[in-house]
């Protein structure tokens, strides 16, 4: 395949070949959002160049000013990302959380009256405390893996367990501990 080619829709090649031999000329017909005029006779190469002027690519640049119309790719291929997926999180035992996150996809913070333990994201993942109360001669580290489930959908509510282990510290003593933790997850409106 030549590089300098793009490839177009095989409508377009037809459309300008059905003109070129056409007795009569037939409606303009629309190519990528371009109008590509089928009465006339171009020749193929003609149309592809017209296609590739007309396209328009996406960016995810910042727009320039206001009359900046060029598309914005919002994810992968130019699909736009999914919408956010907030839920009220309530459970724990040892220090207890009841808040709203606003989109399970990416990393969130559960905060708790003692502990924040961030979560990396999305239904399946890691986490790690990234706040502990601040006591002179006392630590903590603590992390794991964490598993989302919705068992009848992920507009329905769904559980969270997190399972993992951590290791207190006071002066020169330091324990291990596992275990794991059960929270309910009730979607709520979309957030901030």
């Amino acid at each position: 395949m030549n590089a300098g080619f793009a490839l177009v829709p095989c409508s377009a090649v037809i459309a300008a070949a059905m003109a070129a031999c056409s007795p009569t000329p037939a409606p303009p017909a629309t190519v990528a959002g371009a109008a590509v005029a089928a009465s006339t006779a171009m020749p193929a190469s003609s149309v592809v160049a017209r296609v590739r002027a007309d396209e328009q690519e996406c960016t995810d640049e910042p727009r320039a000013h206001e009359r900046d119309r060029r598309p914005r790719c919002e994810g992968p291929g130019g699909a736009k990302p999914a919408a956010p997926r907030a839920y009220r999180v309530v459970g724990g035992s040892g220090d207890p959380v009841d808040q709203v996150v606003c989109d399970i996809a990416h990393a969130f913070v559960l905060e708790g009256k003692l502990f924040g333990v961030e979560l990396s994201g999305g239904v399946d993942g890691s986490y790690r405390f990234v706040r502990t109360p601040h006591i002179p001669g006392l630590s903590w580290r603590a992390g794991g893996r964490y598993h989302i489930e919705f068992p009848d959908g992920e507009d329905l509510p769904g559980t969270l367990v997190t399972d993992g282990g951590g290791t207190t510290t006071a002066g020169a003593l330091s324990r291990d501990t596992t275990g794991s933790e059960q929270f309910s997850m009730t979607p709520v409106p979309a957030c901030e």
